[in-house]
């Protein structure tokens, strides 16, 4: 305790000593009252102490998904380009196709620049959950599985799982099938779909470049993907597309679990551009049925 209280709580039964002398009771009660002070100091500053750090950790809240992207200007979308129309590397290198166009839209809408992050198809969904990228855009169909772990925007367009073979196979049925190994991308679904063909043995590969080479030198019999792409390499290449599709799906953004005000942004930017012709602008544009 502070020296200069201990005048105040010595034995001696004198306070003030030239006015009076304090009895028994009066000094108990001296000290009872300055103990009382001391007390309500100490707990006076222990409150303070602690709104403090209250408002210490509030100053240091983290702050959302939709604010870093407003803070830092740009918004990084995790993409796979070797799905084109949707995503595709052009002959000078550059990041081309619809998801591509589409996205640059909804940044502009934002208010922020578009940057583009290459990586495999099968870690983008990680990707996005762990924040090493805000969104996903590489025509993500729309599952209950992906549904619990991730978010999704609205769908943009509706697609289907379709089988791409060689011209001169003669495919009347899925029965043609049977026994045949059937390529698919690692991680789409794709696999989901193709393992439904009964048997057939499924092949799952890194990427469509790696699957369309299989097909091409006879290492597989078909490929299962998305009907867009299947259609564009059909268009350029000895191949055909079996006219029974496989599934129909909903294609859409995939964005972090639980952001709900980028959700809400980018789901504005879609039924935004659906009103104002722009989504018929891109499907033309990328040749998109």
């Amino acid at each position: 305790m502070s020296n200069y209280l201990e005048p105040l709580l010595l034995p001696e039964k004198k306070f003030l000593g030239h006015i009076r002398t304090l009895t028994d009771k009066e000094i108990i009660k001296v000290k009872k009252t300055i103990i009382m002070i001391i007390s309500a100091v100490m707990f006076a500053s222990i409150i303070v102490a602690a709104g403090c750090g209250k408002g210490q950790k509030e100053e240091k809240k983290e702050l959302s998904t939709f604010d870093k992207i407003k803070k830092a200007g740009e918004i990084k979308i995790g993409t796979n380009p070797d799905y084109p129309p949707f995503e595709s590397v052009d002959d000078k290198g550059n990041i081309v196709g619809f998801d591509i166009d589409l996205v640059n839209a909804i940044a502009k809408e934002l208010g922020v620049k578009a940057n583009f992050v290459t990586m495999s198809f099968d870690s983008i969904i990680t990707a996005v959950k762990n924040g090493q990228v805000d969104i996903g855009a590489s025509s993500f169909s729309v599952n209950e599985e992906r549904k619990m772990s991730i978010d999704f925007s609205i769908p943009y367009i509706s697609t289907a799982q379709v089988i791409l073979v060689k011209k001169d196979f003669d495919i009347k049925s899925l029965d043609d099938l049977n026994g045949l190994i059937v390529a698919v991308q690692m991680g789409t679904t794709c696999v989901e779909a193709a393992k439904g063909i009964k048997g057939v043995e499924v092949k799952a590969v890194d990427d469509n470049n790696v699957s369309t080479m299989m097909l091409k030198n006879g290492s597989v019999s078909a490929v299962v993907m998305d009907i867009a792409i299947a259609n564009e390499l059909a268009s350029k290449h000895d191949f055909k597309v079996f006219e029974q599709a496989l599934t129909s799906e909903d294609t859409a953004i995939v964005i972090k679990k639980g952001s709900s005000e980028l959700k809400a942004a980018i789901d504005k930017a879609i039924k935004k551009f659906k009103a104002d012709g722009t989504f018929e602008d891109l499907k033309k544009k990328w040749d998109i049925k």
